[in-house]
């Protein structure tokens, strides 16, 4: 079971604070990964941008793979079938809605941008993006979702079956196969969004079963060398890619790194350290920005797309332009998500 008993609100605070957080850096990494692709960074800020995103931003969706297998594959939470469809449907629910809105305005933008004509024809095109995970770039993360979801039986079945031990030994064939092995071998091989997809369902399943040990592990001297090794380890051999030209070896701290999913789990039990099981004030920011997390996950892209349209970053100041950026995107994502939560369907998901 989740350390200690589940308190009468149904909330963990160090849970709570990590998804707060982690929907933050999310914007800070995004925002990061815009900028560099609407500008050539000097080498400078390429090194600081890099140092960046991996120390404070690559640990978040990990994360939330991690915590959503702490809480789905708890022995004591109830999750039969029922539940676990009722996720399933949350997903495609968002993939029908948020997917079919990006993929139309991204058609409509190519159109435009290329002064083709707009018709009716354009229907087909959106169904085809969204039906083939082609809409905007991080909605991977609800396609795959959805897919672990539907895995999450087998999973409990596992642990049911075979105990803690079988449950590590699950852990650890995963964990192996699906995030240490394509690490090594310099990230999964990809054909395509098909492939992508069975990858990060993949990576979701090993963080997933990670997250279910989460309960039986403490910070120790042994998890701080895990974690700092591990990042230690993305940020060097990052920062020499860089400086050599060869690129920022992605593979190294994207969601399918094993390096990524270890330093994601020294921060959620250094948040468990510090924070605890204590539910957050229900008033308290954080725990305001924890219940709107999934929501500026999904919208935040737009605003940061919208707001590049109007915004030069070559004549900004750099360090004040991206803090600043960052929290009117967020406080923006924040708006909207509350906002759409007085729409039928959409309340539903957000």
């Amino acid at each position: 079971m989740i350390e200690g008993q589940r308190r009468a609100s149904g909330r963990f605070g160090w849970i709570d604070e990590a998804r707060a957080l982690g929907a933050c850096v999310i914007v800070l990494l995004h925002v990061l990964v815009s900028t560099s692709l609407a500008m050539e960074l000097g080498l400078q800020r390429q090194v600081v941008y890099t140092i960046v995103e991996i120390i404070g931003c690559r640990w978040a969706v990990p994360a939330f793979f991690v915590v959503s297998g702490a809480l789905m594959l708890d022995p004591q939470r109830e999750m039969g079938w029922d539940r676990v469809f009722a996720h399933v449907r949350r997903m495609l629910l968002v993939i029908l809605i948020f997917g079919t809105f990006f993929a139309a305005m991204e058609e409509v933008w190519v159109r435009l941008r290329e002064g083709m004509a707009i018709g009716p024809s354009i229907v087909l095109f959106v169904l085809r993006d969204v039906l083939t995970m082609q809409t905007w770039d991080h909605l991977w993360f609800v396609y795959a979702m959805a897919g672990v979801y539907l895995l999450v039986p087998a999973m409990r079945w596992v642990r049911q079956r075979f105990g803690e031990c079988g449950h590590l030994v699950m852990t650890g064939v995963t964990f192996t196969l699906f995030l240490v092995i394509p690490t090594l071998m310099g990230g999964a091989p990809s054909a395509g969004p098909i492939s992508s997809f069975f990858w990060n369902v993949a990576a979701g399943i090993a963080c997933y079963c990670v997250g279910g040990c989460l309960a039986r592990w403490r910070l120790s001297p042994a998890w701080v060398a895990v974690g700092v090794g591990s990042v230690i380890i993305m940020v060097v051999v990052s920062i020499i890619g860089v400086g050599s030209g060869e690129g920022d070896r992605s593979f190294l701290f994207m969601q399918g790194s094993c390096f990524s999913c270890l330093y994601a789990v020294f921060i959620l039990m250094l948040l468990r350290y510090f924070v605890g099981e204590a539910p957050l004030d229900s008033e308290s920011i954080m725990a305001g920005l924890a219940k709107d997390s999934f929501g500026v996950y999904l919208i935040h892209p737009l605003f940061i797309h919208l707001g590049l349209l109007v915004i030069q970053p070559e004549g900004m100041i750099p360090v004040l332009y991206e803090v600043a950026f960052a929290c009117v995107v967020a406080i923006a994502s924040v708006g909207a998500t509350r906002a759409l939560r007085h729409v039928p369907v959409i309340n539903t998901i957000l």
